[in-house]
């Protein structure tokens, strides 16, 4: 009598580690991914098309700071907006910038953080290395 035994059906130590590495790859690629979301949303306003609203009231803004003589008709967001944000718009304008500025500030921070650390698990070798990556993540308080 002869029994065949299928060696292709065997997991081996080398395979369950490549699973174990793998499975905590994606773990920690999704609690990257979850964090940066929760600290990009306690930036942001969560209603549909506000991102081309503040893109279009930084252009505002910027061109109106550049005009020698602007006309505040041109300018409808800040139109809308002078006199409830700020008293002037040259006041909104710096109000805009700087928001502007310190949102693109904040972002870079966080997506520094995101590629690093995609980075650091996608080449860790152990699934301790990749917990090592998560732990070591610093996030802006």
């Amino acid at each position: 009598m002869t029994i065949t035994v299928d060696l292709s059906q065997l997991v081996t130590a080398e395979t369950k580690a490549s699973t174990a590495l793998e499975a905590a790859k994606a773990k920690a690629l999704a609690t990257v991914t979850d964090q940066i979301s929760a600290a990009r949303g306690v930036l942001m306003t969560d209603l549909i098309g506000q991102e081309m609203i503040y893109l279009a009231k930084e252009q505002e803004a910027k061109d109106w700071q550049a005009s020698e003589s602007p006309d505040l008709a041109d300018f409808p967001l800040m139109f809308a907006e002078v006199g409830i944000t700020a008293s002037t718009a040259d006041e909104l304008a710096t109000v805009w910038l700087t928001m502007a500025n310190q949102w693109r500030q904040t972002a870079a921070s966080l997506e520094a953080i995101r590629l690093k650390s995609k980075s650091d698990i996608k080449s860790a070798a152990s699934a301790e290395a990749v917990q090592s990556v998560v732990d070591a993540i610093e996030w802006p308080a």
